[in-house]
């Protein structure tokens, strides 16, 4: 039974129909007092009935909410807050997060209970589980780590042992690099993505509803097991998923068919409706299948015609109506895309995917053999577009392998449960940010400003403010690999000692308010069992581990040999956004 492992997963229906996925909605409804009373499809379901009855019981929902708990998270209704909701804070966002969560929890314990292998019940309980959450590569470490808090706070054990956070296109490469999958071609004959041989390097690009997630990734000895993937890229990515498309459906062609006033009036009084006509919109963009042009590139030929709920269209001016009739050949009660129309809403997040492939294959060049990556490996519900894959294939095909996973929808979903089996697949990560704390130094004449010039209590010049640097962007550090510094205690008297932590795209980082250099969090240090000892010896150790998913921390107290696990009060981490390119 130890050489077996078995997944087990639900399929989900899609908008009350026959479409199948194997996730559940990210949804949620509140009543009128603010408790959580459905997730998933069903908090749908149960919303379009409050929008049908005017919502009299002052119900809220919330959907696609994870992308909310960014601090730069995009101006548009992607994420979605309605109802009571409508006005959501972040405070809010993570309070829907930790609700969500301990559902799952609550859930995942009911399925393991009464799962059994061959007849016989395995009989694990909590304290026997490791658990893995998903997070995207893009997200910040002030957003990881309010992640794992408000798993905690739904009932997850908070021993970081047993709560592993891993990156969706990591766990992607761990399922894509153990299972087959299909060349994308001309052919398209059966592949499988090369992990046996040793420096083999290859892309993930996992595109999901939210956002596309990519970095590389490399194979370092005999293929795969212990220690055998690193990461080479600089995790990239962006506002890029499915659900975007979505949204420009409504920003673009409903405000150019109805009017852009009368698309706000007509959500206001007919938000079923509205609804109704997204999701038929839906149904039929997972239903697109692209053809091939003569010069072999992925056009659309067929144009998208919906139905327009019945209320809804009685509700449209007449020479509305007139003009949308005239627009589908003379049938009423229909809306019609020109097939242009359907590639250009494809192609507004289309285009920015292939141009962050494009960069990331530029990195890993720069850093590595002019090679680059030999293959790329697409994953998540976003890739069962038929013109997303082909539109990859097309661009990049001639120049490495395009593969698909059997099914990519549960690439991340399988890589992470291997990942939380065995966490050490992955020898290293490449560090996105430049990491350094803040220190004094001493003062350097003609070099450092003025203004930082202080005497400390031993008489020596220094420097305030100066950076240490612990890890530069694009080092590849080892997991679990930890980075030592020391640092002289400031003040004979001091009981903790609170040491800034900095993030910067800079190589050479000098002083805590240099351009693009921004305020981390704050390391908390132990040291009262040196209080009062001589300032010249009182030293503190700490140790960086950026190996991991997550920035782990621990201190040493020189004198007294106290060493802890040192805390991180994370702070809001502005301004990055759109610039990991640069």
């Amino acid at each position: 039974m130890t050489n077996n492992r078995y997944i087990a997963y639900q399929d989900f229906v899609k908008h009350g129909g026959s479409s199948r996925y194997p996730k559940d909605l990210t949804a949620i409804l509140v009543d009128g007092q603010g408790v959580v009373k459905e997730f998933g499809y069903e908090a749908r379901r149960r919303w379009q009935i409050e929008l049908n009855q005017k919502n009299p019981n002052k119900f809220g929902y919330a959907s696609r909410f994870k992308m909310a708990l960014r601090s730069d998270a995009p101006p548009s209704d992607v994420p979605r807050f309605l109802g009571r909701l409508a006005r959501a804070d972040r405070r809010i966002v993570r309070s829907l997060i930790t609700a969500y969560l301990g559902k799952l929890y609550r859930t995942a314990l009911e399925e393991i209970g009464a799962t059994s292998y061959r007849g016989s019940g395995l009989a694990y309980e909590g304290d026997d589980i490791r658990w893995c959450i998903t997070v995207p590569a893009i997200w910040k470490d002030a957003e990881k780590r309010a992640m794992r808090d408000a798993a905690v706070a739904a009932g997850l054990p908070a021993d970081e042992e047993r709560l592993l956070l891993v990156s969706e296109p990591e766990a992607a490469a761990v399922y894509c690099a153990l299972t087959s999958g299909t060349l994308l071609g001309p052919a398209r004959p059966e592949g499988r993505l090369d992990v046996w041989t040793a420096g083999s390097r290859f892309m993930v690009v996992d595109c999901g509803g939210g956002t596309v997630d990519i970095t590389s990734y490399q194979i370092r000895a005999d293929g795969v097991g212990d220690d055998r993937l690193a990461e080479i890229g600089l995790a990239d990515g962006g506002a890029h998923g499915s659900a975007y498309i979505n949204q420009h459906f409504v920003d673009r062609v409903l405000a150019d068919r109805f009017g852009v006033e009368e698309l706000k009036a007509l959500t206001v009084s007919h938000p079923k409706e509205i609804a109704l006509l997204e999701d038929r919109w839906e149904e039929w963009k997972v239903g697109l299948h692209s053809e091939t042009a003569p010069g072999g590139a992925p056009v659309i030929t067929t144009p998208c015609d919906i139905e327009i709920p019945g209320r809804l269209w009685e509700a449209l001016p007449r020479a509305t109506r007139d003009r949308l009739a005239e627009e589908a050949y003379g049938d009423p009660y229909h809306l019609v895309l020109t097939p242009a129309e359907v590639a250009m809403l494809h192609e507004a997040v289309v285009g920015p995917v292939l141009d962050t492939i494009e960069r990331q294959r530029q990195l890993v060049i720069d850093g590595g053999p002019l090679k680059g990556v030999n293959q790329i490996v697409i994953v998540g519900g976003f890739a069962r577009s038929t013109y997303l894959r082909d539109r990859i294939a097309h661009r990049f095909g001639d120049e490495v392998e395009v593969l698909i996973p059997q099914d990519p929808a549960v690439a991340v979903l399988g890589g992470a449960v291997h990942f939380a089996y065995d966490p050490s697949v992955v020898w290293g990560r490449r560090s996105k940010y430049t990491y350094a704390y803040a220190c004094s130094k001493p003062f350097r004449d003609g070099v450092d400003p003025q203004r930082r010039r202080f005497i400390d209590e031993d008489g020596e010049i220094m420097c305030s403010g100066r950076m240490h640097v612990v890890v530069r962007r694009g080092d590849v550090v080892e997991t679990g690999a930890l980075k030592n510094s020391s640092l002289r205690i400031p003040q004979r008297d001091l009981q903790s000692f609170d040491i800034g932590l900095y993030a910067t795209y800079s190589d050479d980082p000098q002083y805590t308010d240099d351009p693009g250099c921004e305020h981390l969090g704050t390391v908390v240090a132990d040291v009262s069992g040196s209080v009062n000892q001589d300032s010249s010896k009182r030293l503190v150790d700490v140790y960086y581990a950026f190996g991991g998913t997550e920035i782990a921390v621990e201190t040493r107290d020189r004198i007294s040999g106290v060493r802890r696990k040192a805390t991180i009060e994370f702070t809001e981490l502005y301004g990055r956004h759109g610039k990991a390119g640069s």
